[in-house]
């Protein structure tokens, strides 16, 4: 499945990229270790993967973390800039993404998908965080694969927005697929071994939980703050937080009676529908260091 962001860029030219011709001014060497099975010396070689060049007020009007170190006070002023502890595709995909060009999400693994989750996380990517949520979430599932998908969201719980939905998908497709105990005890035997038997446990103790349709946690977070925009989902019902005094007035101000919908997400902002006024509007995720919102998950 390929996808754009519904941005409103310049008409595109006749190669498809409505940058094309304008240079760039910044590039980015993505720097990695390189594998040898020659075993010479006892420390990897850090080399180059490769190079990947932008425009800084292409990233930095989409990034806060680029806006702070292109145009902040304490601004970075090298054109070429060493990034560490992600891949080459990686550190592309969130590029392409930004600029609006095509990606073909089939092609990439379950960890490629989690290197971009990573990084939209890192740069304050919000809407990149839920497209890769949303393709992590649409791969299919085979017995022969599951482990391969089950086992790196297993790795990366520090995203449970995205790793929580996974391992609950994977352990419904398992139930379903075994649905005996013998086939089940076969399978897991079949593991032994592998370095996947934490991931496996995890499967059978998820397989009879089942996710909040609304908070889509496996544990309901009913009347927890939203305090980042990672873990805010499209369709999610909030309530207005009535600790956020700053924004809400004393006792929610009136709107505790209020439900509401999140229809966009936004580096520091969500969009809202309320259920006592049906126009669309943005509201702080976080007002004086306080969340504004809880989840409504009755």
């Amino acid at each position: 499945m390929s996808s754009k962001m519904p941005r409103q860029f310049p008409s595109p030219t006749a190669n498809g990229d409505p940058f094309d011709g304008i240079p760039t001014d910044v590039t980015f060497q993505i720097m990695g270790f390189e594998t040898s099975e020659e075993k010479t010396s006892g420390q990897e070689k850090e080399v180059m993967l490769g190079e990947v060049t932008a425009h800084k007020v292409i990233l930095g009007a989409f990034s806060p973390v680029f806006k702070r170190g292109f145009f902040g006070p304490v601004k970075d002023v090298k054109d070429v800039i060493l990034v560490k502890q992600t891949t080459l595709e990686a550190f592309q995909l969130m590029i392409n993404f930004v600029y609006n060009r095509d990606i073909d999400w089939n092609i990439m693994t379950v960890l490629e998908l989690y290197d971009g989750v990573n990084l939209a996380e890192k740069y304050g990517l919000p809407s990149l965080m839920e497209e890769i949520k949303i393709n992590i979430e649409n791969i299919p599932l085979t017995l022969e694969g599951l482990m391969d998908v089950a086992h790196p969201a297993a790795q990366f719980v520090q995203f449970p927005a995205v790793s929580d939905a996974l391992l609950i998908k994977c352990a419904k497709f398992l139930k379903e697929k075994l649905a005996t105990s013998p086939k089940i005890l076969k399978y897991v035997a079949n593991l032994s071994g592998s370095g996947q038997e934490v991931t496996i446990v995890k499967l059978l103790s998820l397989m009879d939980k089942q996710d909040c349709e609304n908070c889509r946690q496996v544990e309901c977070q009913n009347g927890k703050v939203l305090d980042r925009p990672d873990i805010f989902t499209l369709g999610c019902k909030l309530a207005a937080n009535r600790e956020c005094t700053a924004y809400w007035g004393v006792n929610g101000g009136g709107f505790t009676q209020h439900v509401f919908t999140v229809v966009a997400i936004h580096t520091q902002t969500v969009t809202l529908t309320g259920n006592q006024n049906h126009t669309q509007s943005p509201h702080p995720i976080v007002s004086g260091n306080i969340p504004t919102f809880v989840y409504n998950c009755d």
